[in-house]
């Protein structure tokens, strides 16, 4: 199957350029003081774009957001940037990417036996999720003052935070092409793998719907992964003082999972479930998943409600490492948030980065997404110039899930087959 690519959907009709002589970033680390009228006014909402998140995410202490408003010498308000303080943690990048032995020779030196180290990230974006979250501009905004905004705000942020460490995520494919050429020369482009998104029709009923447009294997590999899952029980929890005093065991499973990964940047807390609950309402779920009776997983998600169908964000998972090759824990919760999305008239449920193959066989398709990093150590940028070079993202080759009329259908309303 041929990848697939996310349209950026077309822009309205540009009014004429806004005079940005004098134009400067205004800025809110307090999420009480934004003036949310004016950032929600900006076109190129997201979830992790929505007042309601940076509300939930206010005195975290991995994850530090900032907001930027991009104000004229007039008054106007004509672009906002989100810029994120990560606490990240670096262990190895072997898990992650095709590192060459000089990578690993390196990464050696760096982490003498194999020791991680933690710094702080400075993002543009958001940390804890992929995808086009960093800023909301003005459609008049040239791309080339877009781009030397952003830098401007790299520069304030970290003169204030004394970070060192600079990443401007995520961007698709045809954004990168835009944005690309007018990053200064400081910065280095760095690819990982692809961002998996499943595709839906908002006029789906029901499950079945979305199994009729599969193929016949997907759908016996759907029935089996819900055979296997048979007895694993559900229970959608809603009430934030149930999910304040759940929370630490959830982390616990969180843990699990994403403990083995090369490289953290932020992670969850025990309290952000009740927050994400109090903000979010029908819109944030988190199932945990029973077996014997006692937990052994959880899925969480956001559901970001737009014109023509909303966006489903697979927020956080967690599991039991050991029975998710026997009850399929982890497939499962795949489902329930496809179904989930079918159930909110969504029109595509984002699965993140990880276990591309599995996802493919539900449907979801990998969008390229590209990464700007800057670091301001002395030498450092040769060295990372030289890792990216020598560390390609995984090779995938997605599985072919949906039926002929559907991958048409997908194509026609957005997706591009190269």
């Amino acid at each position: 199957m041929p990848t697939v690519q996310t349209e950026i959907l077309p822009t309205p009709e540009a009014a004429s350029a806004p005079d940005l002589r004098g134009a400067a970033w205004r800025w809110y680390d307090d999420m009480a003081t934004v003036p949310w009228d004016l950032w929600t006014a900006l076109p190129g909402g997201s979830a992790y774009l929505d007042p309601r998140y940076f509300h939930a995410m206010a005195g975290h202490g991995k994850v530090q957001c900032r907001l930027g408003l991009l104000m004229t010498a007039s008054g106007d308000c004509v672009g906002g940037l989100q810029m994120q303080s990560v606490l990240s943690e670096s262990r190895t990048p072997e898990d992650h990417l095709e590192v060459s032995a000089g990578v690993r020779l390196f990464m050696g030196i760096l982490q003498p036996g194999g020791r991680p180290f933690q710094f702080r990230t400075l993002v543009a974006g958001q940390s804890l999720g992929t995808g086009e979250h960093a800023f909301r501009w003005h459609h008049g905004i040239p791309v080339a003052d877009r781009v030397r905004f952003t830098e401007q705000a790299f520069e304030t942020c970290a003169r204030e935070w004394g970070i060192r460490v600079w990443m401007a995520k995520d961007f698709g494919p045809e954004l990168d092409a835009d944005l690309g050429p007018h990053w200064s020369r400081k910065w280095q482009r760095a690819t990982f793998d692809p961002l998996m998104v499943t595709p839906l029709d908002p006029a789906w009923t029901g499950p079945d719907d979305w199994m009729d447009a599969l193929r016949t294997k997907a759908r016996t590999k759907v029935r089996s992964i819900l055979a296997h899952n048979a007895d694993v029980t559900l229970e959608r929890l809603t009430d934030p003082a149930r999910l304040r005093e759940i929370g630490p065991a959830l982390i616990d499973l969180y843990d699990k999972v994403y403990g083995r990964a090369s490289i953290v940047m932020g992670g969850l807390e025990a309290g952000d479930f009740a927050q994400l609950a109090e903000q979010w309402g029908d819109d944030f779920l988190l199932v945990t998943h029973h077996f014997e009776g006692r937990l052994v997983g959880f899925h969480c998600g956001l559901h970001h409600a737009e014109p023509e169908g909303g966006t489903i964000e697979a927020y956080f998972v967690g599991f039991e490492p050991e029975l998710n090759k026997e009850c399929a824990l982890y497939q499962r919760m795949l489902i329930e948030f496809i179904h989930w999305g079918i159930g909110k008239h969504a029109r595509r449920v984002v699965m993140g980065r990880t276990a591309m193959e599995i996802k493919s066989t539900l449907g979801a398709v990998p969008v390229p997404m590209s990464t700007w990093v800057h670091i301001r150590l002395p030498l450092a940028m040769p060295v990372i110039r030289w890792m990216i070079r020598r560390s390609p993202p995984h090779p995938f080759k997605p599985r072919r899930a949906w039926r002929a009329e559907w991958l048409d259908r997908w194509e026609a309303d957005g997706f591009r087959f190269n």
